[in-house]
């Protein structure tokens, strides 16, 4: 009988993936491994050789996976900012493009669900939250430097506060998901970043 290749890669991948999925339909708690690995076309036994439980799963899946797709959303599309018409634009776009399942939406969603209950997990899910302050934090210095930021703004602090704006919209939208919500939160994020411009 011919042994089936091992690809370890792949499988990893296909289960983070369809962990990814689970967690954001079904959150932490929801999220069931049956149904895990039955989307990933693996088995019990594959996805307990990578990782031995749900939470080394979940740590896993939000230091990658999560990360990534932030990453993507975010990270990079702020460090190309330049303006901050640039910088409320994109905020806009983030607000309307909100949706349940999305990245941000499962962040902030999977946080407030176990941070105060699994330390662990809460410190894989804080280093994204950490990543995306980070980069907003260093947009506003780059700002002040070249002068469209106003000089007595302090980056650090607006950037904690802009996150924890944006993830109150994130449950705002998914209470009230119609595009009207989406348009008031936009619209209100849009007024705060001009109070960050320049005089």
């Amino acid at each position: 009988m011919k042994q089936r290749k091992k690809q370890p890669v792949q499988t990893r991948s296909a289960i983070l993936e369809a962990a990814g999925s689970e967690f954001s339909r079904k959150g932490y708690s929801g999220a069931g491994l049956g149904p895990i690995v039955a989307s990933a076309g693996l088995t019990k036994g594959a996805l307990f050789h990578h990782y031995p439980d749900k939470r080394s799963l979940a740590v896993a899946w939000a230091t990658d996976s999560l990360a990534a797709a932030m990453e993507s959303l975010w990270l990079t599309p702020l460090g190309g900012v330049a303006s901050l018409d640039a910088f409320r634009s994109l905020s806009r776009a983030r607000c309307m493009e909100l949706q349940p399942d999305d990245a941000t939406s499962t962040l902030v969603a999977i946080t407030a669900e176990t941070a105060a209950a699994d330390p662990v997990l809460a410190a894989a899910l804080d280093a994204v939250f950490s990543a995306w302050k980070s980069a907003i934090s260093s947009l506003l210095e780059r700002g002040k430097a070249a002068g469209w930021i106003h000089r007595s703004i302090q980056p650090e602090a607006e950037a904690a506060f802009y996150v924890a704006v944006f993830s109150g919209f994130t449950v705002t939208t998914k209470a009230s998901p119609g595009e009207s919500v989406r348009r008031t939160c936009a619209t209100a994020l849009e007024a705060y970043l001009e109070t960050l411009r320049a005089q």
